[in-house]
Order: C-alpha cells, then sequence, then structure tokens
C-alpha cells in the first residue's frame, strides 16, 4: 500500500505557492485526500495535523453553485479544515470564537474526557464571543469521524468537518488514494426560520404530497389505503422534514452544479470515507457503474461487504473501496431519502471529466408495515375473539383456581352476565 502524506506546514505551503505562481501551485501541493479537481474552486478541505491546532469559528461568504450565501465556518471554510491525527498521540486545539453569540465544538464519536466533549450546559459552558477554548485529549482510537458545533443551530449553517485518525498499527485496509468526502445540506433560508415554519406546519416543505389524480390514476395506494392514512392524520409522503425544496444537498461544500472531482488512476484501490453531516438529510450513495464494498462504518472496521449502493444517516460514516479500472469518469451520488434532490460529484482520472447524472428515482411511500402498523401478522384476532391461542398452555391463567371464580357459579347477589 502507498499513499502520499507529506506533513504540510501551512506557512511552507504559502510560500511554495508565492513561489511557484499561485493558487494552481498550492493544488499541486496538496496530498491527493485533499484536492479538488474541480475548475473554478479552491482545492478543498486544508488539512491540520501535528499536536497543536488552531481552530477560528466566524462569520463567512461562501458560493455554492455559483451563488454567495452566508455560513458559519471554521477557518473560513464550508466544511472546515480535515484534522489528520494518529493513534496514540496527543493533541491540543485552540478554538477562537469571533461570532456574537457562544460557540462550541462536539468532537462526535471521539472517546474523550467529559470536560472535553463540548457539548454547552452538560460537559462545559460553552465558548463566549471573543473567547479561545483549549480542547486537549489522547488520540486513543482510529478512523473516520468529524466535529461540529453543539450552540444553536450553527451546525446547519455550515460549522462542521471531518477528523481521520491512523491506526497506530498497520491498516488491515489496502488502498492506494483516498477521498474525503464530506456530505451536507445547506438552505439559503436561515436554520432558525427552517424551524419555526415547521413548528407551525408539519410536513410544510413537503412538495411531493399524494394528488387526486394520482388517486384516479391508480398510483401510489388505493382509496381504502388512503383514508386509514387520513384516520391517522399522517402523510405517507412525509419522508423529510426539511427536503430539496429548501436544501441544496453538498460534497465537500460543493453544489451539484460545482461538481466536487476526486482524482484517480486506473486500476487504483481507491478508499472513500464518507460523512454524513447534513443537519437534517439522510442519503442514499451509489457510483454507478461502480461496486462499492464498505470496509468501515463510523470510525470501526469491519468484515468487507459488496454493495451497489448504502444508505447513511446523520452523524454516520462508512469507509468504501472502489476499484475504477476504465479511463472515464464516474458519478458520485448521493441521493436524499425522499427524493427530492442530490448531491453530485465525480471521481475521474483527469481534470474537467464529467459522467452522466441519473435522473432522481421516484419518491418513496410509506405504508403501515414502515409504520410499525401491519397488522396481517395478527391474522385469527377477529371479532370472535383471538382464535388459536390455546390459554390453558399460559401458566397463572387457570381461573378456576382463584378465589370466588370457581365453575359453580358467581358469588351469591350476582347476576351472571349474558
Amino acid at each position: 500500500m502507498s499513499r502520499p502524506r507529506p506533513d504540510l506546514d501551512r506557512r511552507a505551503l504559502i510560500k511554495g505557492a508565492a513561489i511557484l505562481g499561485g493558487g494552481a501551485a498550492i493544488s499541486s501541493l496538496l496530498p491527493a485526500w485533499a484536492q479538488s479537481a474541480t475548475p473554478g474552486l479552491v482545492s478543498t478541505l486544508p488539512t491540520l495535523s501535528g499536536e497543536d491546532i488552531k481552530l477560528t469559528i466566524g462569520h463567512t461568504p461562501i458560493m455554492i453553485d455559483g451563488k454567495r450565501r452566508h455560513a458559519v465556518t471554521i477557518n473560513g471554510t464550508v466544511p472546515g479544515p480535515l484534522i489528520r491525527l494518529k493513534e496514540g498521540q496527543r493533541v491540543r486545539i485552540a478554538v477562537t470564537n469571533t461570532l456574537d453569540e457562544d460557540t462550541s465544538i462536539h468532537w462526535h464519536g471521539l472517546l474523550v474526557p467529559f470536560e472535553m466533549d463540548g457539548v454547552p450546559g452538560v460537559s462545559f459552558p460553552g465558548i463566549r464571543p471573543g473567547e479561545t477554548f483549549v480542547y486537549e485529549f489522547p488520540i486513543i482510537q482510529s478512523g473516520t469521524y468529524w466535529y461540529h458545533s453543539h450552540s444553536g443551530l450553527q451546525e446547519a449553517e455550515g460549522h462542521y468537518a471531518p477528523i481521520v485518525i491512523e491506526p497506530a498499527k498497520p491498516d488491515p485496509v489496502a488502498y492506494d488514494r483516498e477521498h474525503v468526502l464530506v456530505l451536507a445540506d445547506h438552505s439559503e433560508m436561515h436554520p432558525h426560520l427552517i424551524f419555526k415554519r415547521l413548528k407551525q406546519q408539519g410536513g410544510v416543505f413537503n412538495y411531493q404530497r399524494q394528488t387526486i389524480a394520482g388517486l384516479l390514476a391508480g398510483k401510489d395506494q388505493t382509496l381504502g389505503e388512503r383514508i386509514e392514512w387520513a384516520k391517522m392524520l399522517m402523510d405517507p409522503t412525509d419522508i423529510s422534514d426539511v427536503t430539496g425544496a429548501v436544501m441544496t444537498f453538498l460534497v465537500n461544500g460543493h453544489g451539484p452544479k460545482d461538481n466536487w472531482t476526486g482524482l484517480f488512476k486506473p486500476g487504483e484501490r481507491v478508499r472513500l470515507r464518507f460523512i454524513n453531516s447534513a443537519a437534517q438529510m439522510v442519503f442514499n450513495v451509489r457510483i454507478p457503474g461502480l461496486k462499492l464494498t464498505v470496509v468501515a462504518a463510523d470510525g470501526q472496521n469491519v468484515r468487507p461487504v459488496e454493495v451497489d449502493e448504502f444508505q447513511i444517516g446523520n452523524a454516520e460514516t462508512y469507509d468504501v473501496i472502489v476499484q475504477p479500472t476504465e479511463d472515464r469518469a464516474y458519478t458520485i451520488v448521493s441521493e436524499a431519502i425522499d427524493r427530492s434532490g442530490m448531491g453530485r460529484a465525480t471521481l475521474a482520472p483527469r481534470a474537467g471529466m464529467s459522467a452522466a447524472v441519473p435522473p432522481l428515482r421516484e419518491r418513496p411511500i410509506l405504508t403501515m408495515k414502515d409504520m410499525g402498523m401491519d397488522m396481517s401478522a395478527h391474522a385469527g384476532m377477529g371479532a370472535t375473539g383471538m382464535a388459536g391461542m390455546d390459554h390453558s398452555s399460559m401458566p397463572g391463567m387457570d381461573h378456576g383456581a382463584m378465589p370466588g371464580m370457581a365453575a359453580a357459579g358467581p358469588p351469591p347477589g350476582m347476576a351472571p352476565r349474558m
């Protein structure tokens, strides 16, 4: 297994870029897992490593699909810097808050002392505006993880970033190159307004509801099934509270039109570290034309299993191996679970290449079984009683042995019920 991992010093990198002639040089100096071949955009996932790391939380305008948006950023980027650590080391991370409100960082999935867990009001008071808090803890595990705010709704505004921890012993997963892919959702609507509208009306962002025309066409459900759902005041198309109607789905801070691109050489084993940092959305991930071999889940190595696609819930991480042998581009699809939109990226041997983007699949319809309301397993329990159930075999249910319940009849003065 070979993979370039130069220890990059930020100042040396910037100095080298100046000597070599600007931004393009920065991209060429970055290791493979930190590079983006996306035209017109800076290389994503700047990387920090070592024992002393400095992070600054602030407000920064960002560009998504050519539109200027606001974000809460870490060191000025969304996602924030990839922190790359080594199992067995000790790390000090100084976090400075330049916001006008409290902030925090929670190290999702990391085993840390409770006072370093980063949950305001539980493990520490939070980081006040203008203050710096130093997290310090040993690294006693390895794998793919992430970090994010636990203050207000800052995570939904962009306050999240990946962590990769290399194992102390040789990695049992062989690969030639890796890319970290941070999946997320981002809205032009402020998350506080989204939250307010959701409290005012459930399903307010569900634009894929069933229609009378669909019923008449015999699509989705029968009239009887719709009546059952109506009795429960529920909607079988209400899969996700916030949808693509108000969200753009991102890969490493890039919208579908930005098309983040990771490079490979045909025949290489490429490790893709997926992190779902979305505040709301669950994704179905696939790469048409490639099999995905899942080798780790939530930072833990698993017995490899080959799949066509996988579902990644909020805060989950999955590591997969792909081995493209053809000299062509492949589309990385992260489709919203309610099929209201998708994140899109590309895996390609050269910059500027792209592959066909599949259309969104048919939106799902929930069933009574999905809701735990499937009564078919209780066949025989009709109006005539619980047929087929031998009560005499149930311990402790001998009513004849109960005082006053003998076969001779009811107690004096109590008329039998007919």
